[in-house]
């Protein structure tokens, strides 16, 4: 009794299966409905638990299943029908069908979604379409937990089911740092059914660094969206680290700025889809304003170099993007379907950027290409150039690539896996003479664990490799799937040949935890050992807990006009 109050069993996808193959089993059929005049949509939303968008018969057994769909607000309907590119009283595209649910999925608030077309009784030219939509409990609980501190973020991503997201978190230090921060943020989303969002938040860490956020923003959410913008202001409060080559010491500097960022972009269709199962291809055009004002900053006998110094950029940006997205299963979720963005994208970004005592012009070159082949897997590719130029020599000029690449899901028995690797290797040249115009390899942009002040350069190559496996049980919806991870870094300098650099490393286990029906992402519980980090006694063999995906999909979210990121 009580292995039927707490489980149920997981039916696992075949990796074979193909679009169509996936079409037969949602049962519908949309070649004897295609150019019929759309009457009504219906919206079906249902509770997480127990629940079928495919089967209406299904319902909940379990006591706890009951429980949860109790304690839980489901999705309005008029939320779900703002989010639709389908619309009454249009041809029947079946495109813009599949595109509509895709949309559904991309809110973390929706587990699964479906449109179903229905014959309309004497109307032949006519049908009614079905939208059912399962919701994913939305108050997510995640955080990070480390030695050294931690957090805990409660987030409730459907507030009153309008789809709006309510933010709160609390951290604390444990070792030298053991002050107290917070978080508190509200973002309305698709305000008006038009896409377009508005976001006010203060974030403060627990060395009382802060960030305090107001922005308004439309992005292009869909390849038949027509324009994007934003009106943003960001206050930051926070110190940097500052080395100080003449005594060989760090010092620790407050800085406050201040900045305004206004940009919108204008899509326009130039290759229309070849058949119903392409989007168009789209020309997009850009311009940006961004203003960047430092109230508390150091002195000159600091920052020699005035990499401080007040900014205000203008920039101006053009490019092709074209993406279809494949569907597929066991990749970031256990069973669920999954949208994979594939295409190309080309952009040019160039503009002017201007301080107090001159100014420079920039420009930016960047290519992605992306595909999903179902003998090989997904692989991914992004390559970007960008260069300051003053008096047509280039400065501060930098070189990424950046690969993601998985297999094909295979499977042990009744166990899934995944192989992920990913690559990113950064080359800076002719950068400024200060620390921070320096890359190291801490954090999400280097070796996820790796902490240390003494190892930075201009220039660095990290390959990380995971095993990834799908269990095929759960507990109220609760997965622990193991995982192994090695990386691999290096770091150096210009001029000195970049492989002859010291190799840094780093060994993992654990288990990522996933919940079928939980908006959380998923959590990554490892042990991990990195036989090597300057300026940290002896081997450093730590336990880390975190939300963050190092391997993340090419999603060909659009970019507004920019400066790449040097990091």
């Amino acid at each position: 009794m009580l292995h039927g109050f707490l489980f149920q069993p997981v039916n696992p996808a075949n990796n074979s299966r193909t679009t169509k193959t996936l079409e037969n089993q949602l049962n519908r059929n949309f070649k004897d409905f295609q150019g019929k005049r759309i009457r009504n949509i219906k919206i079906t939303t249902l509770d997480p638990f127990g629940y079928s968008e495919k089967d209406s018969t299904k319902i909940p057994t379990r006591a706890i299943d009951k429980f949860g769909n109790a304690l839980h607000g489901k999705t309005k309907q008029f939320t779900i029908k703002g989010l639709l590119v389908v619309k009454e009283n249009q041809p029947l595209d079946s495109l813009l069908i599949l595109e509509s649910e895709r949309l559904l999925r991309r809110r973390n608030f929706i587990r699964r979604a479906l449109i179903r077309p229905q014959k309309v009784p004497g109307s032949p030219d006519e049908v009614d379409l079905h939208v059912y939509v399962l919701d994913s409990w939305s108050l997510a609980v995640g955080g990070d937990l480390s030695t050294n501190n931690g957090e805990l973020e409660l987030k409730e991503l459907n507030f009153l089911g309008f789809g709006h997201q309510v933010t709160a978190a609390y951290k604390k230090g444990f070792q030298e740092e053991n002050g107290i921060g917070y978080t508190m943020g509200y973002r309305a989303q698709n305000i008006y059914n038009s896409y377009i969002n508005a976001e006010v938040s203060r974030d403060v860490e627990i060395n009382q660094a802060y960030k305090n956020v107001f922005q308004v923003d439309r992005s292009f959410y869909s390849p038949f969206t027509r324009w994007a913008g934003k009106i943003g202001f960001t206050q930051r409060y926070d110190w940097e680290d500052l080395y100080m080559s003449n005594t060989d010491t760090m010092i620790y500097e407050p800085l406050k700025r201040f900045e305004v960022d206004v940009w919108g972009g204008y899509a326009i269709p130039i290759a229309h889809k070849e058949d119903e199962k392409s989007l168009p291809t789209n020309l997009i055009l850009g311009a940006r304003f961004a203003k960047r004002s430092f109230l508390q900053k150091p002195d000159e006998t600091i920052d020699s170099v005035s990499f401080f110094a007040n900014q205000n950029f203008f920039l101006g940006s053009v490019g092709l993007r074209h993406v279809n997205y494949v569907r597929d299963r066991y990749i970031f979720r256990n069973g669920d379907i999954e949208d994979i963005a594939v295409g190309s994208s080309y952009f040019i970004n160039s503009g002017y950027q201007q301080n107090a005592t001159s100014g420079n012009y920039y420009t930016g070159l960047s290519v992605t290409l992306s595909n999903y082949f179902s003998d090989f897997g997904y692989i991914a590719a992004n390559a970007e150039y960008g260069s300051y130029y003053s008096d047509g020599d280039p400065r501060q000029s930098l070189f990424r690539l950046q690969t993601t690449y998985f297999t094909p899901v295979f499977s042990i028995g009744k166990w899934y896996f995944r192989q992920f690797a990913k690559l990113n290797s950064v080359v800076g040249i002719n950068r400024k003479d200060i620390i921070l115009d320096r890359i190291d390899l801490n954090g999400k942009n280097g070796i996820t664990g790796f902490d240390s002040r003494q190892v930075f350069g201009t220039r660095k190559f990290v390959f990380s490799f995971r095993t990834q496996s799908y269990v095929p049980f759960d507990w109220i919806g609760f997965r622990m799937s193991p995982f192994l991870d090695i990386d691999l870094g290096c770091i150096g300098s210009e001029p000195h040949p970049f492989f002859k650099n010291e190799a840094y490393t780093k060994f993992g286990i654990g288990f990522l935890i996933s919940n079928d029906y939980f908006v959380f992402e998923n959590i990554k519980l490892s042990f991990f050992y990195i036989p090597k980090m300057p300026g940290n006694a002896g081997n450093q063999l730590q336990f880390q807990g975190s939300g963050y995906n190092q391997f993340s999909l090419e999603q060909y979210n659009y970019q507004p006009p920019h400066i790449i990121e040097y990091q």
